[in-house]
């Protein structure tokens, strides 16, 4: 399964505010190469989706 790993310095998820909850809660995020983000014509390519997916399933199964 083709990955990349990745540290946001700006933006953020919901996961950044979840993670300083209470004593903390351990949070990741899994992202999608996206052209046009947040636009009408936002894009992905099928194969990052279906990556996506099956990475998540492995991820599950653990």
């Amino acid at each position: 399964i083709p990955y990349q790993l990745e540290i946001l310095e700006f933006g953020g998820t919901d996961a950044g505010a979840i993670h300083l909850s209470r004593g903390g809660v351990p949070s990741g995020v899994i992202s999608i190469p996206t052209r046009y983000v947040h636009s009408v014509s936002e894009m992905v390519d099928k194969k990052d989706v279906e990556a996506s997916i099956n990475l998540l399933i492995k991820i599950l199964e653990k």
